[in-house]
């Protein structure tokens, strides 16, 4: 007598125990159409970035003096070593975890070229506002958090030198790809420098205010640079 019919779809195969990025096992019919493992350089990408990911929601949430390695290996969902291979230092950690966001939120600015925009100083504008909100949101906590705990701790210091250093590269290339004609500008850098310390100023006010405070703050600010910018080189761009 022939029994019960199987459900094939419910029998599970074993995970392959030599990729800890595999999830649980596969069922007998995605066995007989298996999807494509993984490149070791994809798993290396994706446990650091878990490990990133995990410490910027951690630092947010508890701030640089609280937060632990421990806390974020847990929520990352990877083992102590992972960590300790990726990032020899909590300082080293948290300030990567930074630029991982902002890479983030400047790939996301250039994806949105300014090619309906026409005029400098209509380009100023729009590029300011991308520029507040790649440092608005957990960038702005992060960042207000490393600055603080920076001052009394060395080695989160020169990170974080290093990391300024990179983020002001990084973003006047940026603005060579979203906005040409005001990076040729001879005076291009001081604007930038202006614009960003105005921008992180306000958002450093986190500590005190709320961020829908703070971004009732922006237009006034906003205003101020552009004007400053068009009485400066008039509103042709010449």
């Amino acid at each position: 007598m022939r029994g019960d019919p199987v459900d094939l779809t419910a029998t599970r195969a074993p995970a392959d125990p030599t990729d800890p990025g595999e999830g649980p096992g596969l069922t007998t019919a995605e066995v007989a159409e298996p999807r494509k493992r993984r490149t070791q350089a994809e798993r290396r990408a994706s446990t650091r970035g878990a490990l990133l990911e995990a410490t910027l929601e951690v630092l947010v949430e508890v701030g640089y003096a609280r937060l632990t390695t421990s806390q974020v290996v847990l929520r990352a969902g990877v083992t102590r070593g992972a960590q300790a291979h990726y990032f020899a230092t909590k300082a080293d950690l948290v300030v990567q975890a930074l630029g991982h966001l902002t890479d983030r939120l400047v790939a996301e600015m250039v994806s949105q070229p300014l090619r309906d925009v026409s005029g400098d100083v209509e380009q100023y504008e729009v590029l300011l506002n991308r520029l507040w909100e790649v440092y608005a949101g957990p960038a702005s906590t992060a960042l207000l958090e490393l600055f603080v705990a920076s001052r009394t701790d060395p080695e989160l210091r020169a990170h974080l030198a290093e990391f300024d250093s990179a983020v002001a590269r990084t973003l006047s290339r940026t603005a060579a790809t979203v906005a040409p004609a005001l990076v040729a500008r001879e005076d291009f850098r001081p604007l930038m420098v202006t614009a960003i310390a105005t921008i992180r100023g306000l958002w450093l006010l986190r500590a005190v205010a709320s961020e829908r405070g703070i971004r009732r703050l922006w237009p006034q600010a906003r205003e101020q640079l552009v004007a400053g910018f068009a009485a400066r080189h008039g509103r042709d761009g010449d």
